[in-house]
């Protein structure tokens, strides 16, 4: 009796971890079988569409169909990089553009640097007033305009955040379409053109996303960046790859299907009326940007109106990465606690049906690759490998699994390089790509790890409460 309970027990452990390894597998396979989609649907896009380049020239020729835009800049501590950035963005080819800086309480000498180069002059305005119409936001100190260009502005306020800076210089602004940048981010010349076709294509456009790209030891004159140079620091490599697969290939077939679930706050476009609408942005978010962008496809759905949300690749901007190995992790752990909060924010719309793209696309994908698939991964690292050696489960079937898992990663991320290689002027494009390539191999190996376990700490970090934006550290632009 004793004998067959023992077997009984034995079997029963047996089946329950063939059972753990099959659903770890499957999870695994689900996200392959997604991100494949997602390459489908890249590709088709990128190869079905060309007339793009004839409608952004005549747009050019016609200055007129140009919407008036204001950049947005917020800024704390960015003295390395606010200079350049600011010259990029007043060079832009766009002939209808003004530009907002937020100071937003730096305790270095950003404020003093932009008042030093562009030579400030206090102005009036109401941004203190408790006006019904305008979003919250901390207090002002200041507000100045520059005699050098007068299309510059500067808000110079109390420390609240992002968000708060965001909020603040979207309540000073008066153009139709806000233009939101990082301080350490340099927009090609005809970026805000490019983003503007949805605007004008459609007028339901009620916001666009650009592509980001890595500047890092990029040539940059007079706020332009001239010629394209891959970065010798591995750490620097594996970014630029990670921003391909993004947007070159994810970000796209999102757009296709109409349920693009982020517009990076490095660079996106918004109808400033809606941005109103809907609150403008959320203070006390980390992952400000996604928060907003889910808030605009929720507003879509309680309007009943068919509004679009959009995403342009050849609308480029340009932004540092870090080179340092715990600015980098503070970055990624500050990335995964911005999707967590999003999600659980709006995780009683998952599933509703009258928010469809939201709550049978972008949310039940966040719970499969912002919470499920880290978990999963994780276990798989340890699990597999045990039951393995325990002649649980199949040795030929763990291998063949984690092949077909490092295969495909290599298979998506060459891809993305390949349409960005396409896509790419002036540069030693064999050069280039074939180092990227040999990154698409290298990553699978520690890098992703490292990024897991980021990810993990970014979930524990978030149910602790311990939410921080850590240091960011820049890095002087190469001229």
């Amino acid at each position: 009796m004793g004998n067959i309970m023992n077997n009984y027990i034995y079997n029963s452990l047996v089946v329950s971890m063939q059972a753990t390894v099959f659903i770890i597998m499957f999870i695994g396979l689900l996200q392959i079988f997604i991100y494949f989609i997602q390459l489908i649907i890249a590709l088709y896009v990128f190869f079905d569409n060309p007339h793009k380049e004839r409608k952004i020239q005549s747009i050019q020729k016609n200055d007129g169909m140009l919407h008036p835009i204001t950049i947005i800049i917020p800024a704390y501590n960015e003295s390395v990089t606010i200079i350049e950035s600011i010259k990029s963005i007043l060079a832009t080819e766009y002939p209808n553009a003004d530009v907002i800086v937020v100071n937003d309480g730096s305790t270095d000498d950003t404020f003093e640097l932009i008042n030093q180069f562009f030579n400030l002059e206090k102005t009036l305005h109401n941004l203190n007033t408790n006006n019904p119409n305008h979003l919250s936001h901390a207090q002002i100190k200041g507000v100045y305009v520059s005699r050098k260009d007068s299309r510059l502005r500067v808000i110079d306020k109390v420390n609240g955040g992002k968000a708060d800076a965001h909020n603040a210089a979207i309540n000073l602004s008066r153009s139709p379409i806000i233009c939101l940048l990082d301080a350490d981010s340099i927009l090609a010349p005809d970026a805000l053109t490019n983003a503007m076709v949805p605007f004008i294509d459609d007028p339901k456009t009620i916001a666009v996303g650009g592509t980001v790209r890595v500047a890092n030891s990029c040539l940059i004159k007079n706020g332009v960046v001239k010629k394209i140079k891959l970065s010798k620091k591995y750490i620097v490599q594996l970014q630029i790859v990670e921003y391909m697969r993004s947007f070159l290939m994810a970000k796209v077939a999102w757009n296709h299907i109409s349920a693009l679930p982020i517009i990076s706050g490095a660079f996106g476009l918004f109808r400033r009326d809606f941005a109103i609408r809907i609150g403008g942005f959320s203070v006390g978010s980390v992952g400000e940007d996604y928060d907003f962008t889910v808030k605009l496809h929720k507003y879509i759905y309680d309007s009943k109106v068919d509004y679009k949300i959009k995403y342009v690749p050849t609308a480029i901007c340009w932004t540092q990465v870090p080179e340092k190995w715990s600015v980098l992790r503070n970055q990624r752990i500050r990335w995964h606690i911005g999707a967590l909060q999003t999600f659980f924010h709006f995780q009683n719309l998952t599933f509703d049906i009258k928010y469809r793209r939201i709550s049978f696309l972008i949310l039940p994908f966040s719970i499969l690759t912002d919470i499920i698939g880290p978990l999963s991964e994780f276990l798989g690292y340890i699990l597999l490998p045990l039951f393995w050696s325990l002649e649980i489960v199949n040795g030929n079937l763990v291998l063949s699994y984690f092949l077909l898992v490092i295969c495909y990663n290599i298979l998506i991320t060459s891809v993305a390089i390949a349409i960005d290689g396409l896509l790419l002027k002036g540069l030693d494009k064999v050069k280039y790509l074939l180092s990227l390539f040999l990154i698409s191999l290298l990553e699978n190996f520690g890098y992703r790890q490292i990024c897991l376990f980021w990810k993990l700490k970014g979930f524990l970090r978030l149910k602790k409460g311990k939410i921080s934006w850590g240091k960011m550290e820049r890095v002087k632009f190469d001229k």
